[in-house]
């Protein structure tokens, strides 16, 4: 079981609104961060020092 024993920040532009967000790791490996800005959810997920993959999830909207 891999412990993560540095809280190191991993920053990047929003895909929605080009607003800066910032993260950190979970238990998992996978970094979840929501834009303050437009409130689109992010996940990035670390495969290799030289892949990752991003899921982007739209904000709900109002009347939902």
């Amino acid at each position: 079981m891999q412990r993560i024993d540095e809280w190191v920040p991993f920053q990047w532009h929003c895909v929605n609104c080009g607003n800066i967000v910032t993260g950190f790791k979970n238990s998992r490996g996978d970094i979840k961060v929501e834009c303050k800005k437009c409130h689109t959810v992010m996940v990035r997920t670390i495969k290799n020092p030289k892949r990752d993959t991003f899921q982007v999830f739209a904000p709900a909207e109002a009347g939902e």
